[in-house]
């Protein structure tokens, strides 16, 4: 009996973090298990799945569903590397294969942040209890060390959050080379939207909803504003000496029709930014950019999550960046709201 999970599970599966997965024993699949009835029970699912599970079905005789799977016909063979084998027994879909799956489940908006997310180097995922004991244990006894796979990011009293630190899982270029082995397949037109519309890598969801709120055409609730994201930006001689490194990375970097090296904008995330010393080192790196000549702005999500301060810093943008301000027509206004309402909301429901 196999079990491959595809869409939703598959995308859940993606957010776990290595040092969990190796906390959880193999999935026993039974072949006497046709309807998979035995496996409700297993941690695994329990766990670190939400019901009910996404999987391929490749025949109708298998569409069988009930409250644990919820099962997708694919009549015609997978594409090469849409499927990864797991060391827990079963297969999943692959980061490409997964947005593909997403493609054809979930809002376009939501289908973008997805993709934001695979293709970043940030991870949301959220332990339930059991895990989150077993996660302790075994740091407690020295089985694993704090961040033996992933790093996950503290706030402000030292405490875990839900993000974690890890490298991009995939990236524009495999997803444009894995849509040729894929022509034909249902949700290929809306991946190429997804892929059109990413302005880059970021590290932490904050910073991929305001490139987002930038980036995006005007028609589709954004500012049209061409940004690059996580620019490595070296420092000179008198600038490392206002920040003790070699480089400074920004998190959205806007080339400027001004006398100034480029915009700089700062994102200022409520669990990486908060602790006075992370504080300190932000405004160095600030000063050391502004000594060599670029502008810089520092955002909070409490500043984009309104609308109104959410405006004035577009103005700003647009001042400091030397580019023309228009304000929104009433159609562009209200696809602002659209995309408002569906990007800022908790990442960790992603997708819905």
């Amino acid at each position: 009996m196999d079990l491959e999970l595809c869409g939703r599970s598959a995308f859940e599966y993606h957010r776990i973090p290595p040092q969990i997965l190796g906390l959880y024993p193999k999935i026993d699949l039974q072949p006497s298990d046709r309807r998979y009835i035995k496996l409700s029970h297993e941690p695994f699912l329990e766990d670190l799945l939400t019901s009910p599970i996404h999987r391929i079905a490749h025949n109708r005789n298998n569409r069988f569903s009930g409250s644990l799977f919820k099962p997708h016909l694919l009549t015609r063979e997978a594409p090469p590397g849409a499927f990864w084998q797991t060391e827990h027994g079963f297969e999943v879909a692959s980061p490409e294969f997964t947005l593909l799956n997403l493609a054809t489940m979930t809002e376009p908006y939501e289908l973008l942040m997805a993709a934001y997310e695979l293709c970043s180097t940030f991870a949301v995922f959220k332990p339930c209890e059991r895990a989150q004991a077993q996660l302790d244990e075994a740091i407690r006894l020295k089985l694993i060390d704090r961040d033996d796979g992933w790093e996950r990011v503290n706030d402000t009293n030292n405490s875990p959050t839900d993000l974690w630190k890890r490298e991009p899982l995939t990236n524009t270029a495999k997803l444009k080379e894995f849509m040729v082995k894929a022509t034909g397949m249902r949700g290929i037109k809306r991946l190429h939207w997804t892929i059109d519309r990413m302005s880059g890598i970021t590290a932490s969801p904050f910073e991929a909803q305001t490139s987002m709120l930038l980036s995006m055409p005007r028609n589709e609730g954004g500012w049209s504003i061409p940004i690059q994201n996580n620019v490595r930006i070296p420092l000179t001689g008198d600038a490392k000496k206002l920040h003790d490194a070699t480089c400074a990375y920004a998190d959205i970097l806007i080339e400027t029709g001004t006398d100034s090296l480029g915009l700089v904008i700062e994102c200022q995330g409520r669990s990486v930014h908060d602790s006075e010393q992370a504080a300190l080192s932000d405004a160095e790196r600030a000063t050391a950019l502004t000594s060599m000549g670029y502008d810089v702005i520092q955002i909070t999500y409490k500043q984009i999550e309104s609308q109104a301060s959410a405006n004035s810093i577009a103005k700003l943008i647009h001042k400091k960046a030397g580019l023309e301000f228009k304000p929104k027509s009433s159609d562009e206004l209200t696809a602002e709201l659209d995309l408002r309402r569906h990007i800022l909301t908790d990442w960790n429901n992603l997708p819905s």
